[in-house]
């Protein structure tokens, strides 16, 4: 059984409102971000930490488009973290982006300002999974 310490909720956004947003909404349920910002990096917390909740911008300049798509199927395939909840979000103005997120496995697609308006639940959750599974 991991520790709490070792669950971490996975974050790829290079938008620096956004990632604001996210670590206030992580440090006021006390879940521990990992944001990660290339494969080496999303590689590594891979090994050393269980994802509860990974949440991805589809429009990460390194990460986004196809490169998300192939993060997801890693982490499906990780025998850790393949239960964690999977989020992608994009520009409603790109509707092929986001069901190109959806055929790769994302268990939840959205637009931009819906995420913005959901992503507090989101850790909520994520912050209840990490608690009933200790």
């Amino acid at each position: 059984m991991m520790a709490e310490e070792d669950k971490r909720v996975f974050v790829v956004c290079s938008d620096l409102m956004f990632s604001a947003g996210i670590r206030e909404a992580g440090i006021s349920r006390g879940v521990r971000l990992e944001f990660i910002d290339s494969e080496e990096k999303f590689e590594e917390a891979l090994k050393k930490y269980r994802a509860t909740l990974f949440m991805s911008d589809l429009h990460h300049h390194k990460l986004g488009g196809e490169r998300a798509g192939k993060l997801v199927k890693k982490l499906k395939a990780s025998p850790i973290s393949k239960d964690a909840y999977t989020i992608a979000w994009g520009k409603h103005t790109e509707p092929e982006l986001l069901k190109s997120a959806t055929q790769d496995g994302f268990d939840k697609v959205v637009p931009r300002s819906l995420f913005v308006k959901e992503m507090p639940e989101y850790i909520r959750q994520a912050a209840s999974r990490i608690q009933m599974s200790e």
